[in-house]
């Protein structure tokens, strides 16, 4: 496992950073306070759910000494986040309007956090244009798989759930792939969590098709796609992340498609990347 020191910064203004890209919309999305398109999540559990992140953490260093910092901005109503890396630094950028968006919950907040973080330690695939950064669909594998899985490791996943509908696939498919209760409901409030940010992606990109979690994206690419597929590719990633039943203390590999995840070469039928974003190679 590979540990980094975390620095939380709070910002009270937008904060201007040469990035991975973020999402790329046509027209400039922002959600202040008072739009009708808000959630009613507030300042004080934007700023909470981040210090969290930042206490989970804080104690892991590196062989390399590499920081990560994380940058929250509320007051931004920009509807974005995004990873940089500097030198040794990895920097995640989360702005207020994101957080601000009527689909996204507290545990959707954490699984975008979890996304960016993916770009600075996802593995492969990495992007072919900025090859630090692992391609989206991989963050949001590793999102799931790797760090929501170690974040929510000892968390109080039923209560969290509490409440909440368990969609019917999301609860089967995770009762397929783990027989532990307790792995069997940290899988489905991951499978939330990942729903939280496609239905936000598939509101911003106008989508009218509402990603499910028993309507699979058919889509198969013919070469890896390294940009951020559409919501529903984007659920499925998410969706097999939480189901797949590799141990999140093993790394994915920065040049390796195998390692440390679901796949067929290792006999694997269950978690796999979904075809409409990865390529594997023969």
């Amino acid at each position: 496992m590979k540990f980094f020191f975390l620095v939380f910064v709070l910002m009270t203004g937008p904060y201007s950073l040469a990035c991975d890209g973020g999402m790329k919309f046509t027209k400039q999305i922002n959600i202040p306070e008072t739009s009708i398109l808000a959630n009613d999540m507030t300042e004080q559990q934007f700023k909470g759910a981040l210090k969290k992140f930042e206490k989970f953490f804080l104690p892991m260093l590196d062989n390399e000494n590499r920081e990560l910092v994380v940058i929250g901005s509320w007051a931004s109503n920009t509807v974005n986040a995004f990873a940089e890396k500097v030198d040794d630094k990895a920097y995640i950028t989360i702005y207020g309007g994101l957080a601000r968006h009527k689909a996204i919950t507290e545990d959707g907040l954490v699984a975008t956090l979890c996304h960016e973080l993916g770009h600075h330690f996802g593995g492969y695939p990495k992007k072919s244009t900025n090859r630090w950064s692992s391609a989206e669909g991989q963050a949001d594998y590793y999102a799931t798989m790797k760090c929501l899985r170690r974040y929510w490791s000892q968390a109080d996943n039923k209560k969290a759930l509490e409440g909440l509908e368990i969609p019917s696939h999301l609860k089967s498919q995770c009762e397929q792939s783990f027989k532990n209760i307790d792995q069997q409901i940290l899988c489905q409030r991951m499978g939330l969590a990942g729903r939280s940010v496609a239905l936000m992606i598939q509101d911003l990109d106008h989508d009218s098709i509402e990603p499910k979690f028993d309507t699979p994206d058919t889509l198969i690419v013919r070469a890896m796609n390294y940009l951020h597929p559409y919501a529903q590719c984007r659920l499925d990633t998410y969706f097999n992340g939480a189901l797949c039943t590799v141990s999140e203390m093993i790394d994915f590999d920065d040049d390796e498609e195998t390692t440390g995840a679901c796949h067929q070469k290792n006999g694997d039928h269950r978690g796999l990347r979904p075809l409409c974003w990865f390529f594997t190679r023969n």
